[in-house]
């Protein structure tokens, strides 16, 4: 009996390591990962515009890195300087964030305070590189796991596909309509409770020919792209390492193509 219950330990263990080495269990840690860096960067520069604004209120950019580089550049003590900084980093944007900088109705601080929001700025650069790190990774890993997938929606929607789902195994049993809105249940549950219209994408919308087309157009090319990573994440979870990435993807492209074309 004792041996018996050591035997069956062992070999739970044996699976749990195993369920831990899976290489698209590493894409979901990948993804969490710059999911959580990207939410940190963008509170961490919500303060940071906040605070340098007491200095520098009129500069507003979008743009999280070069809002960070003019703030560890920018000194109203060397304007030559900060031109020329202003100049290399916004080229034709420049001569009007100068402007600014010459007639600002910001306050002058003290040099701790301006070090210590440039303190600030850098850290969220290095959260940007870090994160830029975990990207490339995860592109790579994405065609390692699932090639298919990558090839036909790209390596980044592939990724995030998986991630959201938990694993390639589970994410292999949706059909195309479930996949079709993965990442968009909140409005799923709002259309099932209050009749409200049905959501008609969810991650895939990132996928440039969707996110970029009439949004009447929107509702069948993700279908069509659901469809293809359908048979794509099934492919991958059980084909052994057969490729049909190339098919896929251009049979999504004529379809994509018939679509856009057509007058409704």
């Amino acid at each position: 009996m004792v041996k018996r219950r050591e035997k069956i330990l062992e070999e739970m263990k044996a699976k749990i390591k195993k369920s831990y080495l899976s290489r698209d269990n590493l894409l979901v840690f990948a993804d969490n990962a710059s999911s959580d860096l990207e939410k940190q960067a963008n509170i961490l520069f919500e303060r940071l515009t906040e605070w340098y604004g007491i200095y520098f209120p009129e500069l507003k950019l979008d743009d999280r890195s070069k809002y960070c580089n003019l703030v560890l550049q920018i000194d109203k003590k060397k304007m030559q300087e900060s031109k020329k900084a202003i100049q290399s980093l916004m080229g034709d944007k420049s001569s009007s964030i100068i402007s600014q900088l010459e007639h600002t109705m910001g306050s002058e601080m003290q040099e701790k305070d301006i070090e210590t929001i440039r303190m600030l700025a850098q850290q969220i650069l290095t959260l940007e590189e870090t994160m830029e790190q975990i990207e490339q990774y995860k592109e790579s890993l994405a065609k390692e796991v699932c090639p298919n997938m990558s090839e036909v929606g790209g390596p980044k929607i592939a990724a995030k596909l998986i991630a959201h789902m938990g694993s390639l195994e589970k994410l292999a049993k949706l059909p195309a309509s479930t996949i079709q809105v993965l990442g968009a249940e909140k409005a799923l549950f709002k259309h099932l409770r209050r009749k409200t219209k049905p959501p008609k994408h969810g991650i895939i919308f990132q996928h440039t020919l969707i996110h970029s087309a009439p949004k009447d157009k929107r509702g069948r090319l993700a279908r069509a792209l659901a469809s293809k990573l359908a048979i794509a994440a099934k492919v991958d979870a059980y084909g052994k390492g057969h490729f049909i990435g190339n098919e896929l993807r251009t049979d999504f492209q004529k379809r994509a193509n018939d679509i856009l074309n057509a007058k409704d």
